[in-house]
């Protein structure tokens, strides 16, 4: 439910709020998620075309490096590397927006450099059952996930999955996918 402007920055504000409390209590540094994840995809490589996409070549990976109880991306992120995945990581920008640097040369590759990664690791606090996510409340993802046509998807803790709809906006954006340590939610 898209809620009024007023409304909604009041309700989200506190779901973040509750949110962020929550995630103090997961443990640092856990890798499970993204674990899952490489496995997956590990599989979708083996695959012609999910969901319109195809995995068969995956070149780019827009990730994130993970900080303090966020699901980890430090394993995942390198795994990647050491197979010839090109990672792009985010910069932000002082007006809020998101740049994309190769994890590995450090070239800038710009705004846009987002529409190259064929798969987008997406941080955020909860994903709801319709693939809506809430993220820290600067917008910065929203704007970027814009830019691209790749498979996002999210990684939780378990006990991080929204039950119910989250207050969302005209431009949040929706994910295709979410990881926790025990499973993989895909989202129409």
């Amino acid at each position: 439910m898209i809620t009024p402007y007023a409304d909604h920055v009041k309700e989200k504000s506190q779901t973040r709020r509750v949110l962020r409390n929550l995630r103090k209590l997961a443990p640092e540094g856990d890798g499970r998620a993204s674990s899952l994840l490489l496995e997956e995809l590990g599989k979708l490589e083996q695959l012609e075309e999910v969901e319109g996409l195809e995995f068969g070549h995956i070149k780019v990976v827009a990730s994130y490096t993970s900080y303090e109880n966020e699901p980890s991306t430090q394993g995942f992120n390198s795994t990647l590397l050491s197979r010839g995945v090109q990672v792009l990581l985010p910069h932000l920008l002082e007006d809020n927006s998101l740049e994309w640097v190769d994890s590995e040369t450090g070239k800038n590759f710009g705004i846009t450099g987002i529409s190259l990664a064929q798969i987008v690791v997406v941080p955020a606090l909860s994903v709801d059952e319709s693939g809506m996510r809430i993220g820290q409340g600067g917008g910065s993802y929203d704007r970027a996930l814009k830019l691209n046509s790749g498979w996002k998807v999210c990684l939780l803790h378990d006990g991080e999955i929204f039950e119910g709809k989250l207050p969302q906006e005209i431009h949040d954006q929706k994910v295709n996918a979410v990881v926790t340590p025990t499973k993989i939610i895909r989202f129409i």
